[in-house]
């Protein structure tokens, strides 16, 4: 009787919630969101990480189809969603002529995706790449996402490949050829190779690690001159940065000291001009004290802050939590107008359209 009545209360709970969100969305949507954190699982994917015994992270791994994707964009009135493929990725499959053509595959089922008739243009994608460990493999890639294919919106890379963070030297190819192209890059966050490798025993790092991750390769990204060698590639940055909001400014900080300046190939001043071309969505990362911290430590800027939901892995009573944190701050805060959902949907349609290849959004 006890678990009876706990599960009813849960479910009252989580249509509450969807209501409010649900009722939230209508009346703050405005023309519709742009969800630019939105996974993708294509069949072939599913049933590799169902091979391996589940994702790596110690995340379960959620069902996905299109039409339950878009079931979950209507009920928060997104109208736009670049999917994306989430860690391991292409890497499921090793650093080898297998993961080639997974990527490829992947590739090719998004474009189906986001251009197939019956959904109405609600998809656009990220395009895969294999494991950086695999540099001619990735390059390869990329020459077909935008010299053949041309369908991408952009690609998704990991935060780290191998125990290297992104601007490791050994990736600098890479960097070469999206700068070459002008490309969006969407940074995930992948697995932490820490001690222990889940907190508590069992925690699935996506719950903490992910956002640590992420901050860890922001911070390389500028201090070894990577974004200031790629002066036409934008960088999207996963769950509002992370923790970069609250120790970005000690990071980049440390190099007014002389021992630390002289390690690296940047200034301050360079830091922090690289460090304000970062983008960032929201998924998960809702409530006033994310958003304020955000907004601070971009100086106001609120042009960089994108919408996201990271559907379907948050699970959809979540996605209608943060919808709701994220309705109320718009209406409480001071600040709340700059980050409306139709500011959001601005912010993306312009950085997408930036770096359109064949088609643009409106």
């Amino acid at each position: 009787m006890g678990q009876y009545v706990t599960k009813l209360v849960q479910a009252v709970m989580r249509k509450g919630v969807r209501f409010a969100a649900a009722r939230a969305s209508r009346i703050e949507a405005g023309d519709g969101r742009v969800d630019t954190h939105i996974h993708a699982l294509p069949p072939e994917y599913l049933a590799e990480l169902n091979k391996a015994g589940g994702n790596p992270s110690g995340f379960p791994t959620p069902e996905w189809t299109p039409e339950s994707c878009l079931e979950s964009m209507s009920g928060i009135g997104t109208t736009l969603g670049i999917l994306s493929v989430s860690t391991p990725g292409a890497a499921i499959a090793g650093t080898g002529p297998e993961a080639r053509k997974m990527a490829r595959s992947f590739n090719n089922y998004l474009a189906g995706l986001a251009t197939d008739p019956k959904y109405n243009n609600a998809f656009g994608f990220f395009g895969v790449v294999p494991d950086f460990q695999d540099l001619e493999g990735v390059l390869d890639e990329l020459d077909y996402l935008y010299t053949e294919q041309r369908l991408c919106n952009g690609v998704t890379i990991f935060t780290s490949y191998g125990g290297k963070l992104l601007g490791h030297a050994d990736f600098k190819p890479v960097w070469e050829r999206l700068q070459k192209y002008k490309a969006l890059v969407f940074i995930h966050p992948t697995i932490l190779d820490v001690t222990p490798k889940f907190i508590g025993g069992c925690l699935p790092q996506p719950i903490l690690d992910y956002p640590l991750a992420t901050t860890r390769t922001a911070v390389d990204l500028v201090v070894t001159g990577t974004v200031r060698d790629s002066p036409d590639v934008d960088f999207i940055l996963s769950h509002a940065g992370g923790a970069l909001p609250f120790v970005g400014t000690r990071a980049i900080g440390s190099l007014m000291m002389p021992e630390m300046a002289s390690k690296f190939p940047v200034g301050i001043l360079q830091a922090k001009r690289d460090v304000a071309r970062f983008y960032y969505d929201i998924a998960l990362s809702t409530t006033p004290a994310q958003l304020n911290a955000l907004l601070d430590f971009t100086g106001g800027d609120a042009s960089r802050v994108l919408f996201g939901s990271d559907y379907p892995y948050a699970p959809q009573v979540a996605i209608d939590h943060i919808v709701l944190e994220h309705t109320k701050f718009v209406k409480r805060d001071v600040r709340g107008p700059k980050v409306s959902a139709d500011a959001l949907r601005g912010n993306a349609l312009a950085l997408l359209n930036k770096h359109a290849l064949e088609r643009k959004f409106e």
